[in-house]
């Protein structure tokens, strides 16, 4: 199935679609970001991230997403991501990983998704939630195979802090378009 953002052009708003991520904490952002660019990555990626709430389009009001948001990250205290028994996911274009669902990221996610998916049109189905970090999409099998090879180095620690998360925007199309973070949200900051 074809994601239907894809060849989304850009909004009212400046940009062709939305998400919402747990960002990946600094130590990682530098091998993951090395591992994208060794493994060919051309398709318009987010740096790396967890998945909170799926992409989604055709939203009606930028300002109400983000303040609805906001009063959402207020709601939920940090909280801890454990890497332990994390899978990876791959096929013959892209490189994944899984984590297990805790109960504060279920919790997280299912407000998220049940607040905000109403606001616009999901780009895929949110549910079943699996949290996830991909570290390359569709760059290829040879890109699949250089990415596995170097995520081997990579230490992910026992866990990851997750204190904020990014409103993220896609300007322009999948192949040539850029994710930018639009917001930052604290959680726990009602």
């Amino acid at each position: 199935m074809v994601n239907p953002s894809t060849h989304l052009e850009n909004d009212e708003f400046g940009y062709s679609c939305y998400t919402i991520v747990i960002p990946a904490p600094p130590e990682l952002t530098e091998p993951l970001l090395e591992i994208e660019q060794a493994a060919g990555q051309k398709r318009a990626k987010i740096p790396a991230h967890v998945t909170v709430k799926g992409t989604l389009y055709g939203i009606a009001s930028l300002d109400g997403m983000i303040e609805t948001i906001r009063e959402i990250a207020g709601r939920h205290e940090p909280f801890e991501l454990g890497t332990a028994g994390m899978k990876v996911w791959d096929s013959s274009d892209s490189l994944i990983l899984g984590f297990d669902v805790n109960p504060e990221i279920q919790a997280l996610h299912d407000e998220l998704v049940g607040t905000i998916s109403p606001l616009g049109k999901p780009a895929y189905k949110d549910d079943p939630y699996g949290v996830h970090m991909s570290i390359v999409n569709e760059a290829g099998e040879q890109g699949v195979e250089v990415a596995s090879k170097m995520l081997k180095d990579v230490d992910f620690g026992d866990s990851l802090r997750v204190s904020t998360i990014d409103l993220m925007g896609r300007d322009g199309v999948a192949w040539g378009g850029v994710w930018k973070q639009l917001e930052r949200f604290e959680l726990g900051a009602d």
